[in-house]
């Protein structure tokens, strides 16, 4: 049977495959009120993640693209532990020993040092790995205690295994109340450590094929019960954000390329594993945004109010400037709805958009899609605001000690025309709060105590102390004696308010759009494909084949090649088919060609074979 009959063969069956998946992956009203509910207290809980771009202390949120194929991901796992009244579910990457377990077949418990199998394990049966620095990893299982060099392996003898971590808990966000769940996760285990591992502590891996990790994590940075298009989109960022960051981790002295907790994106192994995540993961198979040739930094928050606002107003850089000079095209601040953007250069305009809970026109209003969080309007203490400055503002002149008597508005950002600088005065001098993450600490945060703010959109209370973002309109309720008593801030959508919108993107979906329009829609101007790679040859190591799956919805893509100029040719095989790209074609550097011919609707697979001593290039598919 010819290959490309067997790709076809697979496609149909992959087809019928994700018919089944649509019918399994319905949300019952009570199942989405709770997914809604979870990401609600996870967000709040753990914060957003680096991957969402909230983590500025962690470094760019996107390294590079990879320089070979990328099959497996090394995801560091956190320990965590119950103290006295508390759970800390992401507590630290140091574990004081592992306890792993298996379900399904044999697993065999391998000393990487030597490649020996130490012990084999049955589904309940338990192997504890810990280390100390005089001695090294100690092994204690069903054969015995062993002392060995390590790192220790956990391999499974199914692929269908899942593999238990007896010694760790996690939430499970898919179950109402987060319950407290031993973590299950595919392929193999790894008790290892890193040059910053703490002393007598081991760090703790899972060592799996990228679609498989993306899986995990699709219900964890967004809502499983969400449109399945805005699904898809999710699915696309996160393996973006998880290819673009291998050895991430291993740059900084871990033996792992990206963690499972909020500081990379949250990935909870098989418990986070809805059927609507795992489906949008198989329907984007292989597929990321790109810019020029480069995996973008697809930004991403729950929501926007209707407008978003560009990367360089809300993580400025420089940060003493703003706004910034880090101007980046794809993330560009949009109005997010239909028919024209509404002027909100001025008062009326904006009292008129952002003061409204009936938005009807913007894809993420509590009309479209019950998004509490589009329209808020939540009064705050004076005493609350005061304080929040310590840490958050530049001194104009005197201090912070005595009472607040003015609050005004002295700069906005461009397109959303959210504020972006206020200057507070006090009897005791004049300080100005700048920028979206002080300015939401400080006015975009509900009230400490008493009565819970209520939000216009559906009536339901917000959280005490609850960070929203940074307001559009601010109302300030003095006293008597000209000091303030309390702010009310009004604005729309929680999170950063850049790149791609959550219940945007379920809003769009609703309304027809597909992923591929809902990603090109946020990030402006970026293609969407198969995962750049830099392929070439270094001299004397024979010719590097490089092969991809990717995803073609509607079997149509376009091949692109960034050629080096000392490339001599490049040989392509797609599916079945081969084709040669020559010299003489790759002279400008830049040369594309349709391949939809070639494709089927479904996964495709591609290999690059570059030809020549030296020379190389940036190659890969992007779908229509």
């Amino acid at each position: 049977m010819k290959l490309r009959t067997l790709v076809c063969l697979f496609a149909a069956l992959f087809a019928s495959a994700m018919m089944g998946f649509s019918a399994l992956a319905q949300v019952s009203p009570e199942e989405e009120q709770v997914l809604e509910e979870e990401f609600i207290r996870s967000k709040a809980e753990n914060g957003e993640s680096h991957a969402s771009g909230n983590r500025g202390d962690l470094g760019p949120v996107i390294l590079g693209n990879p320089t070979q194929a990328v099959v497996a991901i090394r995801v560091g796992i956190y320990y965590s532990y119950t103290a006295t009244g508390a759970f800390s579910e992401f507590a630290s990457l140091n574990h004081p020993s592992v306890r792993v377990s298996n379900t399904e077949g044999f697993a065999y418990v391998i000393d990487q040092s030597t490649g020996l199998q130490i012990d084999v394990i049955s589904p309940g049966q338990i192997v504890e790995v810990s280390y100390t620095n005089a001695a090294g990893y100690s092994v204690s299982g069903p054969a015995g205690t062993f002392t060995v060099a390590g790192p220790v392996r956990f391999m499974p003898e199914l692929p269908t295994n899942y593999f238990r971590v007896e010694s760790i808990r996690r939430s499970n966000p898919l179950v109402s109340g987060s319950p407290q769940t031993v973590p299950q996760y595919r392929g193999a285990m790894e008790v290892s450590r890193g040059s910053v591992t703490a002393a007598d502590r081991v760090n703790l891996m899972n060592i799996l094929e990228v679609e498989q990790y993306v899986r995990g994590v699709v219900a964890n940075e967004s809502i499983a019960s969400f449109h399945m298009e805005a699904l898809k989109a999710q699915a696309t960022a996160a393996r973006g954000y998880a290819i673009a960051n291998v050895g991430n981790y291993i740059a900084r002295g871990y033996p792992f390329d990206i963690v499972d907790s909020s500081s990379s994106q949250v990935y909870r192994g098989v418990i986070s594993e809805h059927a609507r995540a795992v489906q949008a993961t198989e329907e984007t198979r292989g597929l990321v945004a790109s810019y020029n040739g480069r995996i973008i930094s697809a930004l991403y928050s729950s929501s926007f109010g209707g407008y978003s606002d560009s990367n360089h107003w809300i993580f400025n850089s420089p940060s003493s400037q703003l706004p910034g000079t880090n101007v980046t095209p794809y993330l560009t601040g949009i109005y997010d709805g239909e028919g024209a953007a509404p002027d909100l250069t001025t008062d009326a305009g904006r009292q008129a958009f952002w003061t409204s809970a009936n938005q009807a026109l913007a894809y993420d209003m509590c009309g479209r899609v019950g998004n509490r969080f589009a329209r808020w309007r939540i009064p705050i203490p004076a005493s609350d605001i005061k304080a929040r400055l310590a840490g958050r503002v530049v001194v104009i002149s005197g201090n912070t000690n005595g009472n607040i008597t003015g609050i005004e508005v002295i700069q906005r950002m461009d397109g959303s025309n959210r504020i972006a600088k206020v200057r507070i005065t006090l009897t005791t001098g004049v300080v100005e709060v700048r920028g979206w993450d002080n300015l939401r600490n400080v006015i975009g945060r509900t009230r400490s105590v008493g009565t819970t703010p209520v939000a216009p959109c559906t009536g339901t209370a917000i959280a005490a102390n609850f960070t929203l973002t940074n307001p559009a309109i601010i109302e300030p309720v003095m006293n008597a004696d000209g000091t303030l008593n309390s702010l009310i801030s009004t604005g729309g959508g929680w999170g950063h308010n850049v790149g791609m919108s959550q219940y945007g993107s379920h809003g769009r979906g609703l309304a027809g759009q597909n992923f591929l329009q809902i990603l090109k829609t946020y990030y402006q101007g970026v293609d969407v494909g198969s995962y750049p790679i830099t392929i070439g040859r270094d001299p004397g190591t024979g010719p590097p084949t490089l092969f991809q799956e990717f995803y073609a919805p509607n079997a149509q893509g376009t091949l692109v090649v960034r050629a080096t100029p000392d490339l001599k040719k490049l040989v392509v095989h797609v599916n079945d088919y081969d084709f040669m790209i020559t010299g003489d074609q790759l002279a400008s550097g830049l040369f594309t060609m349709d391949i939809s011919p070639y494709l089927v609707q479904g996964v495709n697979t591609i290999k690059y074979n570059p030809v020549g001593r030296y020379g190389g290039a940036t190659v890969n598919v992007n779908v229509n």
